[in-house]
């Protein structure tokens, strides 16, 4: 009887196995031997359903997987006493790195990831449907709502800071809520409410309704006795009147005498504009302030002068007053220098 052979057996066992090994290695390379960042946060709330390889995301794009979760004293304050350990959940991932990019020539990665922490970038913790897991979310916060948190280390991993999750802000908006209810005084308002229903029924059984009434007829007796219809008319031909006079006033507006005479304005005010900035007007006004200065100066010094002409005004007036007086009485003495003698007629 021949014997089976198992060396073929186990050979075949063999390469099937380096093949297989091969295949996911070929599959895989390309994730495997990426180049990846480890980024560490670190949250003071609870991080219930977040477990080891949910996924991170940013801005809904999966970069990278959880690694780690334990609490931040674990790694950096296990020296200091319990009471003096800050009691953070540390979070740590692996990002692909071609996601961060490359830093700056002389710049650290880190210090490229702080300028967009100054800018708001957070991680939070983020629910994924109704399943009750989680995962982180990396997205741009307001950075005053949700500033860092104070640490005392360094951290050795690349460091984003974390914003509060959304159901620990719906958690804590629901308890801000139930804290204002019950500082509300139910049995207080309940009491005003009805005072105010009291004060109402009173003041509506103290109005006289048969006068309302009596008065709201009248009122519709009156406006049925109003001419509707000449109203009406009359309203449209104050309509047809507006629209007449709008007419009239773009056809006014739209003759070319007016736009021409819009225009000779504007061209005279651009002349006159440029008269009153003109260096001319300026030398003219100089001008006129130095014939002043020089009159004045003039009047200052021939002031005794001109009193004397004025004097002589005055006595050539006054003898001319004079002799027109001795004219009138004595006419001959304008021509003789004595007075003629007096003529007797002779005696018949």
């Amino acid at each position: 009887m021949k014997q089976p052979s198992y060396f073929r057996l186990g050979l075949f066992i063999i390469l099937a196995i380096l093949l297989g090994a091969a295949l996911l290695i070929g599959v895989g390379s390309g994730r495997w031997w990426q180049p990846r960042s480890t980024l560490e946060t670190y949250f003071n709330e609870s991080v219930k359903g977040l477990d080891i390889g949910s996924k991170v995301r940013y801005r809904g794009v999966a970069i990278g997987e959880v690694t780690a979760i334990t609490f931040t004293y674990s790694r950096y304050q296990g020296e200091l006493p319990a009471a003096q350990r800050q009691q953070y959940v540390l979070v740590e991932a692996q990002l692909d790195h071609a996601i961060l990019g490359e830093p700056a020539a002389g710049e650290s990665a880190q210090a490229q990831l702080n300028r967009e922490i100054s800018k708001g970038l957070r991680v939070k913790l983020s629910p994924q449907g109704l399943t009750g897991t989680s995962y982180l979310e990396i997205d741009y916060e307001n950075p005053r709502d949700n500033p860092p948190l104070p640490i005392q280390w360094k951290p050795e991993n690349l460091y984003i800071p974390s914003a509060n999750s959304t159901v620990n802000q719906l958690v804590s908006s629901a308890q801000d809520l139930m804290a204002k209810m019950q500082r509300l005084d139910l049995n207080e308002s309940i009491g005003l409410f009805n005072q105010t229903l009291r004060t109402l029924n009173t003041k509506l059984d103290q109005l006289d309704t048969a006068n309302l009434s009596r008065q709201s007829t009248q009122l519709l007796r009156t406006v049925n006795g109003l001419p509707l219809a000449q109203i009406a008319s009359e309203s449209s031909a104050l309509i047809q009147e507006v629209r007449t006079s709008n007419q009239q006033l773009g056809t006014m507006l739209a003759d070319p005498s007016l736009q021409q005479a819009a225009r000779h304005l504007a061209s005279a005010a651009q002349s006159a504009d440029r008269l009153l900035s003109g260096p001319e007007l300026s030398q003219t006004v100089a001008r006129l302030d130095a014939i002043t200065a020089r009159l004045d100066r003039l009047s200052g010094q021939r002031e005794g002068d001109v009193q004397q002409i004025i004097d002589n005004l005055n006595a050539t007036s006054s003898n001319l007053k004079a002799l027109s007086e001795q004219a009138k009485q004595r006419p001959s003495s304008l021509l003789f220098d004595q007075y003629p003698p007096r003529y007797t007629p002779p005696k018949p």
